[in-house]
């Protein structure tokens, strides 16, 4: 999206060594205002910021970074009718597929592509609403291919409520219209967010949606999987509040379904929060320091997948779309950023 707001509850004081190579980037001068913000907020707070690139005009070796940037490790989606990329899944019933949608300005449509960006299949939900669609995500339940699809936008902070829809995954070699969606009315327990990432980990039954903001924190929010068994439903939830990321620009997400690792996004960066054991709770996951790794140049990366083989994939906004695999190459244990939990208490 084009511009976000940000809260800034719940979020402490944190010690830290900020490595993220911001000044080698192309920013938007509201970026780099709000970069500088940043920086300013670490500082005041006592923590350590890296002062420039090492002399010899290399990254610290022990940063992990992308490579095969641009160098025939990515495709662009042929077909005009996503500019704004905002979610990706990988497919479940087919492999090789992948299933993305455009963020706004569009009806409620999924689109189908090849790993050679070719379009193969163009669904519409019926009777479903598409306010600011930001994020899809694939999992299997009880044996079936799922997808979920988050109207979770929010820029100005002014929903009261934002929702949910999940539907059987359609074949993504066949154009169709689609009847049966269930839905998830979901609130925040403190107020409106802007929320562009979301994921669902169908073995510890959790949907997880996480905030977007400027500053460097990304509220952590989970919501019960319904069960599968219910054909449809639509039903009113109350999300919890179970972190805090000291992140900015949170775009996208999504879990590694043989690991549990999560896979978080922002313009510049893909985070991997490890999971040690396959069903371990979050609020321990997300106190690990998570690997860090550069992205393309791309003009905005909002959307990421997992799939099958554990590769990890990414779409830009942008006419035409770039679509990717992100190929790393792990040197070391640095270019971390800390995460630390949030009591679950009440608020006064």
């Amino acid at each position: 999206m084009k511009s976000t707001t940000y809260d800034a509850h719940d979020v402490e004081q944190v010690s830290t060594v900020w490595r993220s190579p911001i000044a080698r980037r192309k920013l938007s001068n509201h970026f780099r205002f709000w970069c500088g913000v940043v920086t300013m907020m670490f500082c005041h707070a006592g923590c350590s910021v890296t002062e420039g690139q090492p002399q010899d005009g290399h990254r610290n070796s022990s940063d992990e970074k992308v490579t095969k940037e641009n160098s025939g490790n990515s495709v662009y989606l042929a077909d005009k009718s996503v500019t704004e990329s905002s979610g990706l899944a990988n497919s479940l019933r087919r492999e090789g597929y992948f299933w993305t949608h455009n963020d706004s300005g569009d009806g409620a449509s999924l689109y189908a592509y090849d790993k050679t960006g070719r379009r193969t299949a163009k669904v519409k939900l019926e009777d479903v609403s598409a306010n600011d669609w930001e994020d899809c995500c694939t999992f299997s339940s009880d044996g079936k291919a799922r997808l979920l699809i988050a109207d979770c936008g929010d820029n100005a902070r002014q929903r009261s409520k934002i929702h949910l829809f999940l539907l059987d995954e359609p074949d993504p070699l066949e154009s169709d219209t689609v009847k049966k969606v269930s839905r998830i009315t979901v609130r925040y327990p403190d107020g409106a967010h802007d929320c562009e990432a979301v994921a669902v980990d169908s073995e510890r039954n959790q949907i997880v949606l996480l905030t977007k903001s400027f500053l460097p924190q990304s509220g952590v929010y989970v919501v019960p999987l319904p069960d599968s068994a219910k054909k449809e439903f639509d039903i009113n939830v109350t999300a919890t509040r179970i972190a805090t990321l000291v992140l900015p620009l949170v775009t996208a997400a999504d879990f590694d379904a043989s690991t549990g690792d999560l896979w978080v996004t922002n313009y510049l960066q893909a985070f991997r929060f490890r999971a040690t054991q396959r069903r371990q709770s979050f609020a321990q996951q997300f106190k690990q320091l998570p690997d860090a790794f550069d992205l393309p140049k791309w003009r905005q990366v909002e959307a990421v997948a997992v799939d099958q083989d554990q590769n990890v994939w990414i779409t830009s906004e942008g006419s035409p779309t770039p679509l990717g695999q992100v190929v790393l190459e792990p040197s070391g244990n640095g270019g971390k950023i800390p995460t630390h939990s949030v009591n679950n208490k009440k608020r006064n």
